[in-house]
């Protein structure tokens, strides 16, 4: 299974992936609005830039929030969204520990990425349109044991 990885150092908070989001989101949502709202969002703070998005909990607490069953739980554990459902109670965006869902005052429905941007290549938009390498959608099992090797590598042996 593949997933996104944010690397903090590397951005300078463009924003190209918000733009890329939204342009690509606008091609598959039903909405009656000109412009989608992008799933990735950038931020500034005081520990430098953060990115929210949906890093597909194991125990999604919005599954369980979601009254209307918008979301549920997909083919490989993956949090799926069926917008006509959505009622608009905005309680999956209370629960999210990752400020993920997007909520929409005008539509009166929370969004979330649901990966369906049409990227039938190896990356989606967003992904793609970060040139300094700052998000990026990698094998999950890959990335996680680069990334204790270089934790291990770190520790100072005796």
């Amino acid at each position: 299974m593949k997933a996104f990885y944010f690397k903090p150092e590397l951005c300078d908070l463009c924003r190209k992936c918000e733009e890329a989001c939204s342009n690509a989101c606008k091609k598959y949502r039903s909405l009656p609005s000109s412009k989608a709202l992008p799933h990735v969002r950038a931020f500034f703070s005081t520990k430098g830039p953060i990115l929210r998005f949906c890093k597909q909990c194991e125990e999604p607490p919005c599954v369980d929030a979601c009254i209307g069953e918008s979301l549920q739980m997909g083919p490989g554990d993956f949090v799926i969204q069926d917008e006509s459902r959505c009622i608009g109670c905005f309680m999956c965006n209370m629960v999210c520990p990752n400020a993920a869902m997007v909520p929409s005052y005008i539509h009166k429905k929370a969004f979330k990425c649901t990966k369906q941007c049409d990227f039938s290549d190896s990356a989606p938009p967003c992904v793609k349109s970060c040139d300094r390498g700052a998000l990026t959608f990698e094998d999950v099992i890959d990335t996680t044991k680069k990334i204790r090797r270089k934790r291990m590598a770190e520790i100072p042996r005796k």
